[in-house]
């Protein structure tokens, strides 16, 4: 997993390994700080219009080139349905509404950035032409049938467990 600390972040001391709490953590004896290794927040947008999704080819690594759904991380101070905004906005160039929560979902260790929990919603945009941000390449609508592969087999087993992403 990323962002383990050697030393302590409050202190300096060196961190031991340790059972705590149920699982191994770093912990400082000098000052009792434990390294709870939590994961990095991710607000996700599923933008829709007129029963079409809009998805981004990034523009910048990890995974350039990869069709996704407008996301990034929850900054200090916003709610994660402010972040999702935020990213759709940057990313896109477009505003909308959030409809509602589609889910959430936890990614573990991700090569660049550990463990994340990402946030999911449905949100309904609003009139106008996307505009690709500085790290997007394209953006794009996609019909439900037409959407990347693995996108498909994502909505399948998300609709198999009772959600919906649709605006009902």
């Amino acid at each position: 997993m990323k962002h383990s600390y050697k030393y302590c972040p409050m202190c300096g001391a060196s961190l031991e390994t340790g059972f705590i709490e149920g699982k191994q953590r770093g912990f400082c004896h000098d000052c009792n700080f434990i390294d709870y290794k939590n994961p990095l927040p991710v607000a996700l947008a599923i933008p829709v219009k007129d029963e079409r999704f809009l998805l981004i080819k990034r523009g910048l690594p990890p995974k350039k080139g990869m069709w996704a759904f407008p996301s990034g991380f929850v900054e200090s101070g916003e709610t994660a349905e402010e972040a999702c905004l935020r990213e759709l906005q940057e990313e896109t160039g477009l505003s909308g509404h959030i409809v509602k929560l589609a889910g959430v979902m936890r990614v573990e260790d991700n090569e660049l950035y550990g463990d994340m929990l990402i946030v999911a919603y449905v949100v309904e945009l609003d009139d106008g032409k996307p505009s690709p941000g500085n790290e997007v390449e394209e953006a794009r609508f996609f019909a439900a049938d037409e959407l990347p592969s693995r996108y498909l087999d994502f909505f399948k087993e998300f609709r198999q467990t009772g959600n919906d992403y649709s605006r009902r």
